[in-house]
């Protein structure tokens, strides 16, 4: 009897332990399983790096939804996102061409790829330089304002 209550348990253990192994790989938010930071991307800049090799002086954009840019963004940033990326690009068009600052595009947390996505298709249509992914997104900005 004991035997066969350890096979069940070690049963249900395996399965919760697979589930919430699928579920971390799945879902966008997952939260990391360790401490140790992913090394930057070619493409990504940390806060850090942005308040130390440009003294926080960069232009932002957000590539959040509307209605979370709405809710709360980065001071001066714009918001430019896939729900409207053609008429939103058209309004700020010009200072986009006019900008020499660094450009930082944020999203909602590190597993999003809107900021990738977005970066993509103003490179297609802009020859812009210096156009770098906020590593962490909206919640690296937030935690560095603590």
């Amino acid at each position: 009897m004991n035997s066969r209550v350890f096979r069940e348990a070690l049963i249900l253990i395996l399965l919760s332990l697979a589930g919430a192994t699928g579920t971390h790989y799945l879902h966008p938010r997952a939260p990391a399983w360790y401490l140790s930071e992913a090394p930057l991307e070619d493409d990504e800049v940390s806060m850090a790096s942005i308040t130390e090799r440009w003294k926080g002086d960069v232009f932002w954009i957000d590539a959040r939804v509307s209605e979370q840019f709405e809710a709360e963004h980065v001071p001066g940033a714009i918001s430019l996102n896939e729900q409207n990326f053609d008429q939103t690009l058209f309004d700020h068009l010009e200072r986009l061409q006019d900008n020499a600052k660094p450009i930082i595009l944020y999203c909602g947390s590190e597993k999003c790829q809107a900021s990738k996505k977005i970066k993509q298709a103003l490179l297609e249509r802009l020859p812009l330089e210096n156009v770098f992914i906020l590593k962490g997104g909206w919640q690296a900005w937030q935690q560095s304002q603590k």
